[in-house]
């Protein structure tokens, strides 16, 4: 690994930045920006920089927080975790599809597979875009947040989500 640096201005500011989805060709990052809440933002590369970052429209975000993006491998489905009403417990994990023209679908929750009366955070979509990863506090575990992983079926057909375990 080389040294870690600041992606510095426009990405960083003084406000508090997180966790971040880069697209596969690397060229579009999807990250999560908190003030009073978190809602998510997409930044394009241009050439060596990263543009200005764009707040994604409603219904992506809302009045209530949504972070933690993951964007699929076709850039066509969003994967988040939100505390938006409708949801299984605190903090769920939902996606929103990417239209042709740009809008983005209404967010739909995982369903029980995934999503507990619990916390559900840090999606990650695999490569091969059946395969999710996350964090859950409401899933029989070792304690705290354990990791998961879960094949998609459908938008809201998952298989039963299984605890990587230790070591992980």
């Amino acid at each position: 690994w080389q040294k870690r640096q600041s992606l510095g201005a426009p990405i960083n500011t003084k406000v508090n930045e997180g966790a971040q989805s880069l697209t596969a060709d690397g060229k579009a990052m999807y990250f999560t920006i908190c003030t009073r809440q978190c809602n998510l933002y997409y930044s394009r590369k241009e050439g060596d920089s990263w543009g200005i970052p764009v707040m994604l429209p409603e219904p992506v975000n809302s009045q209530h927080s949504s972070k933690q993006p993951s964007i699929s491998p076709d850039e066509r489905t969003l994967y988040f975790a939100s505390n938006r009403p409708g949801g299984k417990g605190g903090f769920d994990i939902w996606l929103s599809h990417r239209r042709d023209d740009s809008s983005w679908t209404d967010p739909v929750n995982l369903g029980d597979s995934i999503n507990t009366r619990g916390n559900e955070f840090s999606p990650f979509m695999h490569f091969d875009n059946t395969t999710l990863y996350f964090a859950s506090d409401g899933h029989l575990g070792m304690g705290g947040q354990d990791i998961f992983m879960a094949k998609r079926k459908s938008d809201i057909a998952w298989s039963k989500a299984k605890n990587l375990g230790y070591p992980i």
